[in-house]
């Protein structure tokens, strides 16, 4: 079996890198956007994609996006330097080249954090009636879990962020605390003050913490499969009830919680892809 590193460049100019693990068919392509901090080769359910979903004749390209890792010295990019709205260029990037590779059907996928950008997309994107159905792995809120874990600190992090802008300096990381996005990673003021202000575009995608609506996902006109641990996850309202949301608030929308998994499916991948191979033979 093949599998080449594929390189894209953004609109932007950033440069991007997948990879590729191609079937004998080469007309429907399943597309993964990671999350915080990750990268295309660190997934750890990522190689069982790579060895199933060939076998029904659909390629997987897992990617990266100028969120990978904490920081990318290379192109000065990175999770703690992400602009959330820049995601689409990226998403734009890889979706250019599914279709001049002649992919007709399309799955866009996303973990994490990265399915909050896969929504979005869904709403602002170049190519977003390209797509043929959407999945979201480890659904997430991540102003809520900000929330949450700032609740648990002393420091207050917006005024940082807003000072160093103010002074000019909103590419600097802040310092108050050392993994200042929810405990996990470093982040710069300009990002944080991005992602985390009143009203910020991120904090409207996927609010479960509000537990009421989630106008981007009623947007969605293509079937949608979202599937979730039952630990470690972060969706803030208990997950049975963000999974009643999902399925609430759009009929295309599938759930389904894989019992005993954390938020990277560990030990659960083979109950992970089995859902997903179900999910694309009934809707694709």
């Amino acid at each position: 079996m093949n599998y080449p590193i594929i390189e894209v460049q953004t609109e932007d100019k950033f440069g991007l890198f997948g990879l590729l693990s191609q079937s004998n068919n080469n007309k429907t392509i399943y597309l993964n956007i990671h999350g915080t901090g990750s990268n295309f080769y660190c997934e750890p359910f990522q190689k069982i994609f790579y060895e199933e979903l060939p076998k029904f004749g659909i390629d997987v390209l897992f990617t990266n996006n100028r969120g990978s890792s904490a920081l990318e010295s290379w192109q000065d990019t990175g999770a703690a330097l992400e602009i959330f709205e820049d995601s689409i260029l990226d998403i734009n990037a890889w979706l250019n080249w599914c279709l001049k590779h002649g992919y007709t059907k399309i799955i866009l996928s996303g973990h994490s954090h990265g399915t909050e950008k896969v929504v979005y997309y869904m709403s602002q994107g170049k190519y977003k009636d390209k797509i043929s159905a959407i999945v979201l792995m480890g659904f997430a809120d991540s102003v809520g879990t900000q929330l949450k874990f700032e609740k648990t600190i002393k420091s207050n992090l917006m005024s940082e962020a807003k000072e160093k802008v103010k002074l000019g300096k909103g590419y600097e990381l802040l310092t108050s605390h050392r993994r200042a996005q929810a405990g996990e990673l470093p982040i710069s003021a300009k990002t944080y003050i991005n992602y985390f202000s009143d009203n910020s575009v991120l904090s409207k995608v996927t609010p479960f913490r509000k537990g009421n609506t989630l106008p981007m996902i009623r947007s969605i006109k293509i079937p949608i499969l979202a599937i979730i641990g039952d630990h470690d996850e972060y969706t803030i309202i208990p997950i049975k009830k963000a999974m009643m949301l999902l399925e609430k608030e759009n009929n295309l929308v599938e759930v389904h919680q894989v019992v005993g998994s954390g938020h990277c499916y560990e030990g659960h991948q083979k109950e992970l892809i089995k859902l997903i191979k179900n999910f694309l033979v009934k809707r694709i």
